[in-house]
Order: C-alpha cells, then sequence, then structure tokens
C-alpha cells in the first residue's frame, strides 16, 4: 500500500511562493490520482480546486465527461456506475461527489450509538462504501468534495469511517483546505494580488484585510477589482479606500444607525443586504464592533475639543465619509449606552468564533439584545 499516497496537506503555501496559496498547483499532475479527497473550511478554495480539476480535463470534452452528484438522493450503485463507464473520446473521464463522506462520517458515529440515521445508512448501501473504491479503471477520476463552510477549522475526522475507508486504497489523494486566519489573510491577499499579474503595498493589504476578513471569495472579487482600477502601477491605501470601503462602511454605518437607534427591523434588513453582498458574519460582527468602539472614541475626544483632522488620525479614519458619520453617530449616543453597546457586541463576537453560535442566528441575537438596551 502507498501509505503517501493518502497524505493529509494544508491548502496554503508558504510565503516564500505567494502565487502557491492561490493556484493549487499540485492539482494538475500528469498522472492523477484515481481518488481525490477536497475537504476543509475553505469554501472558496475548494471550489477553485474543482475549476483547475475540470480545466485539466480539456474545454472541448469536459461537459461531456463529468457527472457530478450532489445532496442526499443517488445511490451507491449509480455512483458507481458513472465511475465505471469509459470516457467519451477522452483519456480522462470525472465523476464529483459532494457531500457524501460527512454522511458516512456522522453515520458512523450515529451507529455506534445505535440510531436510526445509522440503520437508514446500511439498508442504503453505503456501508459497503470500501467496495465502491475498489478496482476503478485507470480512466476515472472520483473526486469527493465536502466543503463545511460554518468552519473554522472544520474537516472530516481523521478517524472518521469515510478516510479510513478512502486510506485503504492504493491510489487516493487527501487535501485539506484550510481558510487563512489573522496574519494568514494577509499573506493570501499578497499572493492573489500577484497572481493578477500587480502588486500591493504592505498598508493597502493590512486594509483589505481589515475591511473584508477572511472571506477569500470576496477578498478575490475585491482584488480582481482593485486589479483593474489600478493597471501598471501598485495597488495602495487611497485605492482600497476609494474602491471597497465606501459601499461596505455605508451598510455597516447603517445597521449602527438602527441598531442603536433600537429599530431591529431596519438593522436585519441592513446586516442581510451585507450577507447579500458576500460579507461573512465573523466580518459583519467584527466591522460592528469596531465602530462602536470609534464611537467610544470619537465621543471622548470631541469632549476633549479635538479638531476633526486629529480625531480621524488618532482613531485611524482617514475617508472623509467614514469620520464625518462616525462623528455624527457619536455626538447622538451617550458613553453609558455606548460602551454597554460595545461590550455586547464583542461577547457576541466571542460567542460566534467559539461556535457557540452559527451564522445569522449571532446577529438576530446582537440585535435582539442591543434594540432591548436602556
Amino acid at each position: 500500500m502507498k501509505t503517501a499516497g493518502a497524505r493529509q496537506r494544508p491548502s496554503h503555501r508558504p510565503t516564500i511562493n505567494p502565487p502557491n496559496l492561490v493556484r493549487f498547483p499540485e492539482i494538475h499532475t500528469e498522472t492523477p490520482p484515481l481518488i481525490r479527497v477536497l475537504h476543509g473550511d475553505d469554501e472558496f478554495g475548494i471550489d477553485e480546486a474543482v475549476r483547475g480539476i475540470r480545466a485539466s480535463l480539456g474545454d472541448d470534452v469536459a461537459e461531456s465527461n463529468t457527472v457530478e452528484f450532489e445532496g442526499r438522493n443517488f445511490t451507491p450503485g449509480e455512483v458507481e456506475a458513472a465511475a465505471r463507464t469509459v470516457p467519451f473520446l477522452a483519456a480522462r473521464r470525472l465523476v464529483l461527489v459532494r457531500g457524501l463522506l460527512r454522511r458516512l462520517d456522522t453515520t458512523s458515529a450515529t451507529r455506534g450509538r445505535g440510531g436510526a440515521a445509522a440503520a437508514q445508512m446500511s439498508t442504503s448501501g453505503w456501508d459497503k462504501f470500501g467496495e465502491l473504491l475498489a478496482g476503478l479503471p485507470d480512466s476515472t477520476e472520483l473526486v469527493f468534495i465536502d466543503a463545511f463552510p460554518t468552519g473554522p477549522n472544520g474537516k472530516l475526522k481523521d478517524n472518521g469511517g469515510a478516510i479510513r475507508a478512502l486510506k485503504s486504497s492504493d491510489a487516493v489523494d487527501i487535501t485539506v483546505f484550510t481558510t487563512p486566519r489573522g496574519r494568514a489573510v494577509g499573506d493570501w491577499i499578497r499572493g492573489r494580488v500577484m497572481s493578477e499579474g500587480v502588486l500591493a503595498s504592505p498598508s493597502a493589504i493590512a486594509r483589505l484585510a481589515d475591511l473584508v476578513g477572511p472571506n477569500l471569495r470576496l477578498l478575490d472579487q475585491e482584488i480582481r477589482k482593485l486589479s483593474l482600477y489600478v493597471g501598471d502601477r501598485a495597488i495602495q491605501p487611497d485605492d482600497v479606500e476609494l474602491m471597497v470601503a465606501p459601499v461596505r462602511e455605508a451598510n455597516i454605518f447603517a445597521a449602527v444607525d438602527a441598531i442603536l437607534e433600537r429599530r431591529p427591523g431596519m438593522a436585519m434588513k441592513a446586516l442581510y443586504q451585507l450577507l447579500d453582498d458576500g460579507a461573512s458574519v465573523g466580518y459583519i460582527l467584527t466591522m460592528l464592533t469596531r465602530q462602536t468602539r470609534m464611537l467610544i472614541l470619537a465621543r471622548h475626544l470631541r469632549e476633549r475639543g479635538v479638531d476633526e483632522g486629529e480625531i480621524g488620525n488618532r482613531i485611524g479614519l482617514r475617508a472623509a465619509f467614514a469620520l464625518r458619520k462616525t462623528l455624527e453617530q457619536a455626538g447622538r449616543f451617550d458613553h453609558e449606552y455606548l460602551a454597554e453597546a460595545h461590550r455586547s457586541l464583542g461577547q457576541a463576537d466571542l460567542s460566534y468564533k467559539s461556535g457557540q453560535v452559527r451564522d445569522r442566528v449571532a446577529l438576530e441575537m446582537v440585535v435582539a439584545q442591543l434594540s432591548g438596551l436602556r
């Protein structure tokens, strides 16, 4: 058995070669493995890898030689039949299976407790999952895709039934895609910018990371937009302020207005708009917390007679729109109320990041709690 074939590896590359952070060159090999597993909490990275695998078939034959299974309504027999079908006018056939391994992991855990779900999975034939992997033709590439977008650090269990079954095969390649956090977000941005053929100053990268956070799909959109805007020159902080900050900050200001004025309906509308625009729940909570902190600082500085320009410098707001809105909001609420709102938002952000609450529930809880403050 080839132990190297079942290796687990992170999806980001060392910063000494930034473009590798986003291109996943190991996905495209002259002799691809019969079986691939792409899993983790980096949904964007997984989607990119799948696009790369599709492209490696060749545009002219990819559509007629790709079969995709998604959801719960497919059987082992259907997957096996697709995997054993001869490719049409091509050397290779691609079979994509989404979400199955996560189900098998859940089922194996439930089976140990005698659950009904385990019995249902067993009778459907997935208990013989290992047999499906045996004897695949060399012309088939079977790709299991399991994204855990509600992360962080979600992935298949190393000792789960699915991974154990796959490791029994001699030709399996397992890749874990982990969303970058902290300083790694800046490294990812730097690599992505370079892959677009442009450069960015360290301060521009830091500002973009601050505005968008670890939402890689949204970062990709903003980087593409910025690269088109700057042309041959390097991206600077002013470019980020001009192209990225205004729309997002306008929506954040609208949400803060509605939350602090105890208008929960309007607050949720503004927050849902941010989500629809691609912002993550974590990013929204971070920005709401950041904005209330700036309101506290701005109010304190204004009461001490500091002029507008100096306030902007001290709290790190250079954009005229953002500074004007912050000063306007700071003048409408007292210190005690802003401090309590800031504490509540900080607690909500911590609860979300620690996994105590999930997704939109976290935002709804924040709005409900702050709307009840007096």
